[in-house]
């Protein structure tokens, strides 16, 4: 009997029960493939901090499930990568083993940095649909990876939609003036061969998935899964108070602070996010293309709405991001945009504080956003290279009900880079690595504390420094009476360094990096006694919660 034949099969030709079991079927598979990036990376960004996120999606272009590994980042920008590359190359032009990439900041997820790679799934000449990767590599060229590039020529190779492959055929051209580019060729083209791996993987998941329901019973299931995410979010926002509200957050700049200005207005059935009067387009490299404004006006917005909703085309629906044209957060080509996430980041925290008058009990204080990154390179012997990215956590902020969790990488979902590792590739050698008690913000609930990390560099020759950070001019806000959080630090050998700034590293030279705290939640005075005292001698530190 088929699915039609059933007497409880639903309109679109599936069961009751296929949409759960299709669905975590999808959620599983990109999880797969994701494990199948992670085990093939060259680069520890990849293979130990976990920057990427897998995606399928449906032969329309609607991403239906993601990988629980990803960065929100890549959430919002790889369904646009994906109308970029059906936009070069139309559906019907696809075929088994093609492979498709780009890292332009304007389609992909907002700088150099990050390549996208897309592969169809067939079954003979019929579209089921797309798997889509992005990740975060070793090296991309250009001048070293940093905030102070004047435009985007100066900041590396930039990979326009092309064919990596055709037909499961490498082209020899395109891997050619790839590696001719980087630091660290072998690296570049290990994580695109992984990239390739894992789209593999998942196409010929799906498409058994897909074989065993029958294509047309699968995309009737597909759209349901969108259908209903969508009506799931829709009923969030009309249970919400109708309104407007506003927020202003500041980021440090260069020489100024920058006014980031948000509008949220709530009618009912969806959300609109405005940045109007938000700072112009800066000379250097902290400008923001609209794909990461969109990206990360998004994420918070289904944390509030939909937050237990898994990410695809129907969660995102609701939702309107205007940026004006010409801004830090939706630059003209060709704007330095490198750093984009030292600005891109504080959009969270804009969104949250906006709704915190009409949802407090859903949002959070500021957390320490953005979190410090750091960049090294240099030889381990004649002719060998490194450049390898480090990520170090700040504090979350605290929310209504809880406290906020120490050294998280949010909002992008990453993970530190073990010591170990760390050692074992460059001549680095860390000395500290811990909680920095008491950088979170006091309030009846605590924001969560950042870390301390100090990195001595312990070979014979100087290591080139990059530091992409911010908030070291204020720290992040409290909310409903909280305090903030302490402010991010950094420093060489005892002497404060800027937080945008490369520079050497001389052997036996010491970095150090404080991050910052999250903002507490409600006033100090209302948290218990003995918490309070905890807190202020530094205790209950291993966790985040009270």
């Amino acid at each position: 009997m088929t699915a039609t034949d059933n007497p409880e099969t639903k309109a679109g030709g599936f069961l009751p029960g296929d949409i759960e079991v299709v669905w975590s079927r999808l959620l599983s598979i990109m999880d797969e493939a994701a494990a199948t990036m992670i085990r093939t990376a060259y680069s520890i960004t990849i293979r130990e901090s976990k920057d990427l996120a897998v995606v399928v999606f449906d032969r329309h272009g609607r991403a239906l499930a993601e990988s629980a590994i990803a960065s929100p980042s890549f959430i919002g920008t790889l369904p646009r990568t994906l109308d970029a590359f059906l936009a070069e190359y139309p559906a019907a032009d696809w075929r088994e083993g093609d492979l498709v990439i780009t890292n332009d900041p304007w389609i992909g997820s907002g700088h150099l940095q990050d390549i996208t790679m897309a592969a169809p799934i067939l079954a003979g000449r019929a579209l089921v649909g797309f798997v889509a990767i992005s990740a975060h590599g070793p090296d991309i060229g250009g001048a070293l990876y940093s905030a102070l590039s004047r435009e985007i020529f100066e900041e590396g190779l930039r990979i326009p939609v092309t064919r990596y492959a055709r037909r499961g055929r490498r082209d020899p051209l395109v891997k050619r003036f790839i590696t001719s580019n980087v630091r660290v060729p072998d690296k570049v083209i290990g994580d695109l061969e992984g990239m390739a791996a894992c789209c593999r993987r998942a196409s010929r998941q799906v498409l058994e998935l897909a074989g065993e329901y029958g294509e047309e019973r699968y995309e009737g299931i597909a759209g349901e899964i969108v259908t209903r995410s969508t009506r799931a979010v829709r009923a969030a926002i009309e249970a919400a108070p109708r309104g407007t509200w506003t927020s202003e957050v500041t980021a440090a700049g260069f020489d100024e602070e920058l006014a980031i200005r948000c509008r949220v207005t709530l009618d009912g059935e969806g959300v609109a996010v405005d940045y109007e009067g938000t700072a112009p387009a800066q000379p250097l490299g902290i400008n923001v293309p609209y794909c990461y404004t969109y990206a990360h006006t998004v994420y918070p917005l289904k944390c509030v709405f939909g937050p237990a909703i898994p990410n695809n085309h129907g969660t995102a629906a609701p939702f309107t991001v205007a940026a004006p044209e010409g801004s830090i957060l939706n630059p003209a080509f060709p704007a330095a945009v490198s750093a984009r996430h030292l600005t891109g980041q504080f959009l969270s925290a804009a969104v949250l504080l906006a709704l915190a008058e009409a949802l407090p009990e859903r949002v959070i204080a500021e957390s320490g956003v953005p979190r410090p990154q750091v960049v090294f390179s240099g030889a381990t012997a004649p002719g060998a290279r490194f450049v390898e990215h480090i990520f170090v956590s700040s504090g979350v902020g605290a929310g209504h009900g809880n406290d906020g969790p120490h050294a998280l990488c949010y909002p992008t979902n990453t993970s530190n880079t073990p010591v170990e590792i760390m050692e074992s590739l460059t001549p680095l050698v860390v000395e500290r690595k811990e909680i920095r008690a008491g950088s979170g913000g006091a309030g009846a609930r605590r924001g969560g504390c950042g870390q301390v990390f100090t990195v001595r560099n312990g070979g014979e020759t100087p290591i080139r420094l990059s530091v992409l950070a911010d908030l070291t001019h204020r720290g992040a806000r409290g909310l409903a009476g909280g305090e903030a959080g302490a402010p991010a630090a950094f420093a060489v050998d005892g002497r404060p360094i800027a937080d945008k700034a490369v520079l050497d590293l001389p052997p036996g030279s010491v970095l150090r990096i404080d991050a910052a705290g999250g903002g507490g939640f409600g006033p100090p005075a209302e948290r218990p006694t003995p918490l309070a005292r905890a807190d202020r001698q530094g205790e209950r530190l291993p966790g985040g919660e009270s």
